[in-house]
Formats: structure tokens, C-alpha cells, sequence
């Protein structure tokens, strides 16, 4: 498994658990300069130019572009409305398993995973590429090196 592979999954399950997203103009979470998800159908009215009621591979942009196999389920080269939908509520769930898993692999509390505790969690993908993420080489991955991470792989 990759670097990006693992950001992939790290950024989708523990920072951006609602990754699959269309980028509308100025949309914004009040305060927190955080990207609010637009609905489906705002989804729709900005990526469906031929008004087909799907997303094909070639109006599809950003992330549904780089998932586009993932959320069309059913494999016939267009996303759907309840796929979109589907595809939201897997990676949701999958988000507040992975924070989940990884507040309760803080065995001491201090805020921050340490290889050992990452470990005993079985945290495989974390652990895989532990010295990548730690970047100020503390031994421990604090959600601020999550979110730097974050940051790095936007800005490719």
C-alpha cells in the first residue's frame, strides 16, 4: 500500500469522513472556513450537464472523479442519485468508526497515537506508514500531523 493510498483512507475515515463531495461556489460552513457538503441535487445541477439524471465519467469532477468506480455501484458509467447517497452514508459511517478506533487507542489520553498504542489497536495502515505521518518525529501522530497531512495532499 502507498503513501497516498493510506492518506486516502486516513483523511477519509479519521479528518474528511464525508469526502465524496462536488465543490459549490462559495459554499462555506458558518465560522469555520470548513467546506459545507452540498446536497445531491446541488451535486447534480452543477456536474450533470446533459440533464441525464446521472453523473458520467466525463462530467464528473474532483473527488467523484477519483471514486467514480467506487460510487457506481451497479457499473453502468453513470452515479446515481441514491449511489451518491450510498456512497455519503459508507464513508460517514466508516469516519466516525475510524475516530472512534482512534480516540479509544489513546491508552493514556494525552490526544496523540504513539506506535505502541497504534499497535495494540491493530491501527495496520497507521502503523504501515507510522514515520510519514509523525512529522516532527515525536513518536506520536497528533491530530494536527493528520490535518497537515490533510493539507499536503490537497496541494498536489
Amino acid at each position: 500500500m502507498n503513501a497516498q493510498s493510506l492518506l486516502l483512507f486516513v483523511l477519509s475515515a479519521a479528518i474528511l469522513p464525508l469526502l465524496i463531495q462536488a465543490k459549490p461556489d462559495g459554499a462555506q460552513r458558518d465560522g469555520d472556513n470548513a467546506r459545507q457538503l452540498p446536497s445531491i441535487e446541488q451535486v447534480f445541477a452543477r456536474l450533470d450537464a446533459n440533464a441525464s439524471g446521472g453523473i458520467s465519467v466525463d462530467e464528473a469532477e474532483g473527488p467523484l472523479e477519483g471514486h467514480f468506480d467506487q460510487i457506481d455501484t451497479d457499473g453502468n458509467g453513470e452515479i446515481t442519485g441514491a449511489e451518491l447517497k450510498a456512497s455519503r452514508a459508507k464513508r460517514f459511517v466508516r469516519g466516525i468508526e475510524m475516530r472512534e478506533r482512534i480516540k479509544a487507542a489513546d491508552a493514556d489520553g494525552n490526544g496523540a497515537i504513539s506506535n505502541n498504542e497504534a499497535n495494540e489497536a491493530r491501527l495496520n495502515k497507521l502503523i504501515e506508514h507510522f514515520d510519514k505521518i509523525d512529522s516532527d518525529g515525536d513518536g506520536e501522530i497528533t491530530k494536527k500531523e493528520l490535518k497537515n497531512l490533510s493539507k499536503k495532499h490537497k496541494s498536489k
